[in-house]
């Protein structure tokens, strides 16, 4: 399906500046669309790339009917490439292989199109050969690299492109996004889709990795966090190591323990687990030793990249918990 640039959601700005690169007839040979992951970057690649093949191309973009929007829309459009790792790096076959599809003859006279992503995901020798494709692009061809972090792309290759900046989304932006998703409607309660959204960073694609286990997690970490005990702990602890770590595993009680903090400090206009204000107003006012800010080394340890130590210092984590308990 070949979809609209308004189908990217609250990235007002961003869509205004390569609205204005149709709007002139001058799209950037190199363009770079920056920012978190999962906020709509490749999104808006794929529809201003469709937008730059479409014959009738308007103000949204592509028309979605003419003969390249249909033959796009089937993935077999000979003037498009989409360009992703086949394993962990963007590896120089991959950047080669491109590089002698653009020196061959153009399909028709559209433009040729080709997006890279992630492309902070490149390889040393492949960012020095996209970089020569960069400085002497072929007449017709257009790149548009998407990447995460732009701190790890070659200054050269960023400075070669024009950039378009996307930013974080508000919560409620994001909450509305993952409700229309086809795998979320319906199928997880609303608290629990405005926890992902909150946790989320202003991230949907983030929010929506997290919702599958967002609600068991939170159970579970309730009810530590409301009785606390060594069996309890013991348990979660057993279940994080048979499980393993998993993205966003901390997402659900790093949310329970600002909102402990809150509602302990007489606060808690705001907390993320609005539906649980009950039992968390009953368990704040029964604070651990050191009160809930001795949970603030969860905080620490949900930064750490999946490595042995972290699963070490949680357990460390859980043997001091049960300790307090």
């Amino acid at each position: 399906m070949v979809e609209p640039l308004s189908s990217v959601i609250g990235q007002e700005r961003a869509l205004a500046l390569l609205r204005r690169y149709l709007d002139a007839g001058a799209a950037p040979q190199g363009l770079l669309l920056s920012g978190e992951e999962g906020i709509g970057k490749e999104k808006a690649a794929r529809a201003f790339a469709a937008a730059l093949l479409c014959r009738r191309a308007g103000a949204d973009g592509s028309c979605g009917t003419c003969p390249d929007c249909r033959l796009l829309a089937t993935g077999a459009h000979p003037n498009f490439f989409f360009i992703a790792p086949e394993k962990q790096f963007l590896g120089i076959d991959e950047i080669r292989a491109l590089q002698e599809e653009l020196a061959l003859k153009a399909f028709s006279d559209r433009p040729r199109v080709a997006i890279l992503c992630p492309a902070d995901r490149m390889t040393p020798q492949a960012a020095n050969a996209l970089l020569k494709t960069l400085e002497e692009p072929p007449p017709g061809a257009h790149l548009i690299l998407v990447a995460h972090r732009t701190s790890v792309l070659m200054p050269t290759i960023v400075s070669r492109c024009q950039r378009v900046p996307f930013f974080p989304l508000p919560p409620e932006t994001v909450a509305e996004i993952v409700s229309r998703h086809p795998d979320v409607a319906g199928g997880h309660p609303r608290p629990v889709i405005l926890l992902a959204a909150a946790v989320s960073g202003g991230s949907p694609g983030r929010a929506l990795s997290l919702l599958p286990d967002l609600a068991d997690e939170r159970e579970a970490w309730l009810a530590l966090f409301t009785k606390l005990s060594p069996a309890g702990a013991i348990k979660v602890a057993e279940s994080w190591k048979g499980e393993g770590d998993a993205p966003g595993r901390l997402a659900a009680p790093l949310s329970l323990v600002r909102d402990l903090s809150l509602l302990s400090s007489g606060g808690g206009a705001d907390i993320m687990n609005e539906d649980l204000r009950g039992p968390l107003a009953s368990a704040a006012v029964h604070p651990p030793a050191g009160g809930w800010t001795a949970f603030r080394e969860l905080l620490s340890i949900s930064r750490m990249p999946p490595q042995p130590q972290k699963r070490l210092m949680l357990e460390a984590f859980f043997f001091g918990l049960h300790g307090k308990g």
